[in-house]
């Protein structure tokens, strides 16, 4: 009897760790059918321009963020995390109204919590293209 308990406690918690290490698509995550960057699954960072970032997840996705506000530290900063708009972030998405939260590389930390979130999208190998392209040819990045 306990070796039946042990077995399916030891299934059990490798279904769990499994189902942990793969989510669903990005695209269906979420209610509503919107693209869910989940907090804890952040995993690297670039900036796109001054209202935009490119978002790594641990999954090898990327996701575009857009920027609303006083975002001119981002190219300086040498970390960078989401702040929930309600507070609780663990198994979130990173959503509107979150705020970007700056960390060192000369940040000026008065101004660290007046960038949010305004739209969280995939950024998919097409839009990775476009800019590509727009900085070779010295043009604008395209607004998505």
């Amino acid at each position: 009897m306990k070796t039946q308990i042990i077995l399916a406690a030891l299934l059990l918690a490798s279904v769990s760790a499994f189902a942990a290490d793969n989510p669903p698509s990005p695209a269906t995550s979420a209610a509503g059918g919107r693209v869910c960057l989940r907090h804890e699954d952040v995993d690297g960072w670039g900036t796109r321009d001054n209202h935009s970032m490119i978002v790594n997840d641990r999954f090898g996705r990327k996701y575009l963020i857009s920027l609303q506000g006083l975002c001119n530290d981002v190219d300086f900063a040498f970390g960078a995390g989401f702040r929930p708009f309600g507070g609780m972030n663990m198994g979130t998405c990173v959503d509107r109204g979150d705020r970007l939260v700056l960390r060192g590389g000369g940040v000026n930390n008065a101004h660290n919590d007046t960038c949010w979130v305004s739209k969280v999208q995939l950024y998919s190998k097409e839009m990775e293209a476009a800019d590509k392209l727009a900085r070779q040819n010295k043009q604008p990045l395209a607004a998505y």
